[in-house]
């Protein structure tokens, strides 16, 4: 029987464009880009710089001190809310995770973030740059955010430190969506 190398290739191209417009369509929510990017830390100590701050810290850091009223709440209730300036979230003793007014954007439906994630999943890895370091929620004293640490700075050593960055950049779409009016390829949005 005859090969025909240039059906192979051609139908492995049909193959390679199918996978891309199946990860272009999932990379289309609205509010969502998704950009191949390098893991951005590198070491243990850049990952601790993100790390969330206790209350003891926060006070300290603005100079702030308890009364004697403020200093019983907290030991019986192991937190105290609302004393410490909130720049960033704070811990309380009791593990209650304080934090400023709208510090992270909720997730859209469909977004990769949204469901378990482990360090197998490519989103992953944006998820914890995105939704635990920059945010600075990292917490040494969590043993699941320690086994994250590890896994991302594995693969940031990697040979291969690139993943999907998966963001909240600003709001972006598909070219095919914003532009294609049914397959006429006139511009159906024009505020993108």
């Amino acid at each position: 029987m005859k090969k025909h190398p240039q059906f192979q290739r051609l139908m492995f191209l049909f193959a390679i464009a199918g996978l891309v417009a199946a990860t272009a369509n999932y990379a289309c929510l609205p509010d969502v880009c998704a950009d191949l990017k390098t893991a951005e830390f590198r070491t243990m100590d850049e990952v601790n710089s993100y790390r969330i701050r206790t209350l003891n810290e926060a006070l300290s850091q603005d100079g702030l001190s308890l009364n004697e009223n403020q200093r019983l709440t907290l030991k019986t209730q192991g937190k105290l809310l609302g004393v410490a300036k909130l720049g960033q979230p704070v811990k309380h003793p009791d593990g209650t995770i304080e934090m400023p007014a709208n510090w992270l954007q909720p997730l859209p439906e469909g977004h990769p973030w949204a469901s378990k994630l482990t360090p197998a999943d490519d989103a992953f890895y944006s998820f914890f740059e995105e939704r635990v370091l920059r945010p600075r929620l990292y917490d040494p004293e969590n043993p699941q955010h320690v086994e994250w640490a590890n896994a991302y700075l594995a693969k940031s050593k990697s040979n291969d430190p690139d993943f999907i960055g998966w963001t909240y950049a600003n709001r972006t779409e598909c070219s095919k969506i914003r532009y294609d009016a049914k397959g006429t390829m006139a511009v159906t949005d024009t505020r993108f």
